[in-house]
């Protein structure tokens, strides 16, 4: 017997049966290893990855000269139609030898696998993922396996443990069988050192040392022990072929101690709760299947949703950001190659990285893409001719814009894939980095990374831009995945978050004056956007394109979602026009039962919903998630329903969700309760960061007693307007909608608000109802 109780984490989930595939195992990560632990107790297999594999596929790195098409490719489109204009660069780029190039593929780095013959017959299996430690845990009543990530020591630990001695326990390498790799392991002294070569240049090197106190032999390819009553071992991957490598000092127990703190600093920084009670100790499994069974959404999934999100953040962000499946994979030919789609899918995983409390998360992602820097100037020149940066739709080991051609997407036909006129991706990107400094007030960021990345996105499109009757016009322009015509909502909208942004970062760095004129002359000849005859905004600024709101990307939604141009107050006819196409996009693609079920899609339909503080859509599109099987067992997310496509962009989105819905901060402006789904109607967040230097040190809700009490902490002395959409609220027996309050600098404050006429029935309005069900018929 192991002697083990069952141990249900408090912030984390159990399942009772084996993860049958890498899918549905359970992971951790240090930010640089990730591991998935799956399969039965007699034949468990252990997954390593590291964040910097991507294995080369030796495909071509250069793009034709196709500046000299992009005036016929404009006079084309307006005299032939757009998609005739796409076809003529495909054909001409054809003819200069250039083919749809996919990106090199992540992929695992090896798999361990450890057979125990005397599990088969075991009972009282069960394996646990701790969020708060990153452990993993997985037994039965015979043995007891343990294995982390760790953080200050740079590799994982693995331990199996039981109470009597174990027999004939087999540890091994899998052969990983592809191509594109060849592995040269050498076993010695209990050691199996790895050198792993790719086909077309490069490789890793891998290392995996094991003590016991048993008996062993090496014998078919195995370490088989026998006698021991533990084992433990470690492993560490390193992105090169170098010399070798030595393993830190200390046992599982001694290096777990280091590794909690470290982790555990990182988790408990933020927090929610929602007073999800026993449920929390259900099994994951249990918890999806009511949500199936019954459509409850209860608090205590909301929960597990939040901690998935930040832990698979934490998990994946150190080397690189999450790309799309975090830092884990079980395949050597991951969908769309695992990598770094940059058209909705890394902006989606890096959504949390300041609401929750993420801040270290930004690292890998300005290094990631100032190591892209040479590769994105090159696309601009050699694409259309212009200065600049240009980044495409994918990237991985290169952000080098080959993913373009004909219309396949990946390995699939795709109509609607213009690749080639992606223009507005760097501006996208950029979001972050002028959102770090709205966070933090990191003037050092903002003047050495920031602004110089803007600058050349901005760069590029004084290039790219041509006036036409005092207007500039966006031509070609693609709407992702749904179209190209001219003038895309997406560009407009990027480009004037994209100048606006700038001048504000010159003006606070006072550098860059004779800039300034230059950038607001674009800003003012900017397209405007367009409404449709019912009033709805449109995806393109032009007359002659029609409109598909049957199509899983919210582009041209970008100022509602992101860059958070429209509001109420300041732009109430285009606040209006956006709640329409909301409205038209919930109707056709989100709640329609025969279109895709795209988590990203309903991500940003979500974040939509959390601006517009529509509640009750934000709970149905988790109801939806959870109770398709868009959300595996262990909480890390998939792309589509019945968990097709292993896909973490949900994951990083979640924890905004979730916190949007209950308080939004613009700089100087904080929204109570905007959009809460009842199921939220109790609750507390720790440790979420506002935009203007504010951190939350906790805030309470109770929807019933009628009570708000927010604890905030301001990094410098200002003035800040806390506001409600809901009426009957008083702070300090000032009874409104609108309080300003002085937030010293570095004091904790206390305010709390009391809704007068709380407890009458019908008083409190958590959301508007939302015109349409899941099915599509009227509520």
């Amino acid at each position: 017997m192991s002697g083990r109780s069952l141990q249900v984490p408090g912030h984390g989930t159990l399942s009772l049966t084996p993860a049958l595939t890498w899918q549905f195992g359970h992971m951790t990560g240090n930010g640089e290893m990730g591991v998935i632990q799956y399969g039965p107790p007699e034949k468990e297999r252990i997954v390593l990855s590291q964040a910097e594999l991507f294995m080369p596929l030796g495909s071509p790195d250069f793009i034709p000269d196709m500046a000299p098409y992009l005036d016929e490719v404009r006079r084309i489109s307006r005299t032939e139609g757009y998609r005739a204009g796409h076809d003529y660069f495909i054909q001409k780029g054809e003819e200069l030898g250039h083919t749809i190039v996919l990106t090199d593929p992540f992929h695992p780095a090896l798999t361990f696998v450890i057979e125990q013959e005397e599990a088969n017959g075991a009972g009282g299996y069960s394996r646990s993922v701790n969020y708060a430690t990153g452990e993993i845990t997985s037994s039965c009543d015979r043995f007891t396996h343990q294995l982390f990530a760790s953080r200050p020591d740079g590799c994982v630990m693995l331990r199996i443990s039981s109470s009597v001695p174990l027999q004939n326990v087999r540890l091994s390498i899998e052969e990983a069988g592809h191509p594109g790799v060849k592995a040269d392991v050498q076993f010695k002294g209990e050691t199996w050192n790895g050198i792993h070569s790719y086909e077309h240049g490069g490789g890793y090197r891998s290392k995996i040392e094991a003590t016991h106190n048993g008996e062993a032999r090496f014998a078919g390819g195995c370490l088989i022990i026998n006698g021991a009553t533990w084992i433990e071992l470690k492993m560490k991957v390193a992105p090169e072929i170098g010399s070798d490598f030595l393993f830190s000092s200390g046992s599982y127990a001694e290096c777990f101690e280091r590794h909690k703190k470290k982790h555990e600093e990182l988790f408990y920084k933020a927090s929610l709760d929602l007073n999800g009670g026993e449920r929390r100790s259900w099994s994951g499994e249990a918890l999806l299947n009511e949500s199936k069974e019954t459509g409850i959404l209860h608090p205590a999934l909301i929960e597990k949703c939040y901690d998935a999100g930040r832990y698979m953040f934490l998990c994946s962000a150190g080397s690189r950001p999450p790309n799309l499946q975090g830092i884990w994979t079980g395949t050597f030919d991951p969908p769309w190659s695992s990598d770094y789609t940059m058209d909705t899918n890394l902006q989606l995983g890096m959504a949390s990285v300041f609401s929750a409390n993420m801040l270290h998360g930004m690292e890998p992602y300005t290094r990631l893409l100032e190591s892209y820097m040479e590769d994105f100037r090159y696309n601009a020149r050699r694409m259309f001719g212009c200065r600049g940066i240009l980044a495409g739709v994918c990237a991985s080991s290169s952000g080098l814009h080959t993913h373009w051609g004909d219309s396949s997407w990946g390995d699939r036909e795709c109509d609607t894939f213009f690749g080639a006129f992606w223009t507005c991706g760097a501006g996208w990107l950029a979001h972050w980095l002028f959102d770090y400094y709205q966070y933090t007030g990191d003037l050092t960021y903002l003047h050495d990374h920031a602004l110089p990345f803007m600058k050349e996105a901005a760069l590029f499109y004084e290039d790219f831009l041509i006036e036409v009757n005092g207007k500039l016009l966006f031509l070609p322009s693609y709407s992702a995945e749904n179209g190209i015509a001219a003038n895309s909502t997406m560009d407009i909208a990027v480009v004037r978050e994209l100048l606006t942004n700038m001048i504000n970062a010159s003006i606070l760095l006072e550098m860059g004056e004779e800039d300034i004129p230059r950038w607001q002359e674009m800003l003012g000849k900017l397209p405007l956007y367009e409404l449709t005859e019912e009033g709805a905004l449109k995806e393109w600024a032009v007359d002659d394109h029609e409109e598909n709101d049957d199509h899983r990307h919210f582009s041209h939604l970008y100022p509602l979602f992101q860059s958070y141009e429209f509001s109420p107050e300041k732009t109430p006819v285009l606040w209006k026009a956006a709640e329409k196409a909301y409205q038209n996009k919930l109707k056709h693609w989100v709640f329609n039962p025969d279109t895709d079920t795209s988590s990203h899609g309903r991500m940003h339909a979500a974040l939509c919903a959390a601006r517009l503080g529509d509640g009750k859509t934000i709970a149905k599109i988790m109801k939806m998630m959870l109770s398709g099987g868009a959300v595996y067992p262990s909480f890390m997310t998939a792309h589509f329903e019945n968990h097709h496509v292993f896909n973490v962009d949900a994951n990083g989105a979640f924890p905004e969700l979730i916190q949007n819905a209950a308080l939004f901060s613009l700089p100087g402006r904080i929204e109570l309760l905007p959009a809460l789904p009842a199921e939220m109607s109790e609750g507390m967040l720790k440790g979420m960061l506002c935009r203007g230097g504010l951190t939350v040190i906790r805030f309470n809700w109770n929807v019933s007693a009628g009570i708000m009490q927010l604890i905030i902490k301001s990094s410098t002395e200002q003035d800040v307007v806390f506001y409600t959409r809901q009426p009957g609220w008083s702070l300090n027996e000032e009874e409104g909608m609108e309080w300003i309050q002085t937030l010293p600098a570095e004091e904790p404050i206390q305010l709390e608000w009391r809704r007068s006429y709380a407890n009458e029935r019908n008083a409190w309005k958590c959301a508007p109802e939302c015109e349409l069900d899941h099915k599509g018929s009227k509520s």
